[in-house]
């Protein structure tokens, strides 16, 4: 998938355009693959960008507190997303032991030792797969959607 604009990003993540704004651009909590870089410069996200923000939307969401004391963790998330391949993500987890780490997991092997934060990715991954349109499916998301619908 090629990384996409502003207006597909808040589609895909599901996030408002100024929540995306702040978040990107107003508090920096969180850079996309391709910052914007002034006027006429659109920033670009690519798909493990919109992964990472779906579950800060969720984590924020669903336990709530201050963005920006996340943000550390976010940003560990997306550079352990970095180089993944889209189909080995199913049934991974982002676990959180804190809010200033985090690492991905196999949902099915993972035992906790300590409190943590786990945010299984397939949800995530099926709305990626599913809502973007024919012209962002290039790459590695064709075979994504041959892999979901298979299951």
């Amino acid at each position: 998938m090629e990384p996409v604009q502003f207006s597909d990003a808040v589609r895909l993540t599901e996030l408002s355009e100024s929540q995306l704004r702040e978040w990107c651009g107003k508090r920096s909590l969180f850079q996309p693959t391709v910052p914007a870089r002034g006027p006429g410069r659109v920033a670009l996200y690519s798909w493990q960008d919109l992964i990472a923000l779906r579950v800060f939307r969720d984590i924020l969401q669903d336990f709530g507190g201050k963005a920006s004391s996340w943000s550390v963790g976010l940003a560990e998330l997306r550079v352990c997303l970095s180089g993944q391949f889209f189909p080995n993500l199913w049934g991974r987890s982002a676990v959180f032991p804190n809010r200033h780490s985090a690492y991905l997991g196999s949902t099915s092997t993972l035992s906790a030792t300590s409190a943590a934060l786990f945010v299984p990715l397939n949800p995530h991954l099926e709305v990626i797969a599913y809502l973007a349109t024919p012209e962002e499916m290039q790459g590695q998301l064709p075979l994504v959607t041959q892999v979901v619908a298979s299951r």
